[in-house]
């Protein structure tokens, strides 16, 4: 590869990179969107794959939908719908049973994961053809960001089985130069307990409604999230 070459390509993963962190900060800026969350069952390793629905508006609980599940979470609180009762989730010390909204809990919203997302990547291509209109970007994850993306809503790095983690990432910007759909594709490899472990997990996130999604909160979910603890 010649020098002149060799600056072209850098300049065009420059060019890509400042794409990507404009289209992240006004990802970051959205008000109201709806949203889907769909992450497979892993063929390898524990753990069971499924699909959250949601809708976010600015200073409005959160809206779930994830199979029969409909629950609503605002700051720490959550309350789900059981029968024709809402119900506020209360962890209690020595509390059984399961968490019936477990699988809302850690998902953390689009627009806060997509904040500086620019950032997860070691470097970045936009290919040349679109996807549905939408310009795409592609690239592996720094091992920083494979870590804390590994869990279905982001957060954690999963200390107790020392995995070490690598990952790629897609993202879709749409002509208003918003991300509107993206993919992180996470491996993590170790051992636990003499065992080896092999992770890989896939987690597609899509946002439609952007800028028009109202969230509608029953008059029971309110009372639920406004009582006292």
């Amino acid at each position: 590869m010649t020098i002149g070459m060799m600056v072209a390509a850098l300049l065009t993963a420059q060019a890509a990179n400042e794409e990507v962190a404009a289209a992240a900060k006004k990802s970051a800026e959205i008000t109201s969107y709806s949203f889907k969350v769909s992450t497979p069952a892993p063929a390898k390793g524990k753990g069971a794959g499924g699909t959250v629905e949601g809708k976010y508006e600015k200073d409005q609980p959160v809206a779930f939908k994830a199979g029969a599940l409909e629950a609503f979470r605002k700051g720490g609180l959550v309350v789900y719908k059981e029968g024709e009762e809402w119900k506020r989730v209360e962890k209690k010390k020595g509390q059984k049973g399961a968490d019936p909204t477990l699988a809302i809990q850690g998902v953390k919203l689009p627009h806060e994961e997509l904040d500086g997302c620019d950032k997860y990547f070691e470097s970045v291509a936009k290919a040349e053809a679109k996807e549905n209109d939408c310009t795409v970007f592609s690239g592996p994850l720094t091992v920083t960001a494979a870590a804390s993306l590994a869990s279905t809503g982001g957060k954690g790095t999963n200390k107790a089985a020392a995995l070490k983690y690598s990952g790629t990432g897609k993202l879709w910007v749409n002509a208003d130069g918003r991300i509107v759909k993206y993919e992180f594709q996470i491996k993590g490899t170790g051992e636990r307990n003499g065992k080896a472990i092999d992770q890989s997990i896939t987690r597609t996130v899509e946002l439609t409604d952007v800028g028009s999604a109202k969230v509608e909160v029953p008059e029971g979910a309110k009372k639920a999230l406004e009582a006292q603890s």
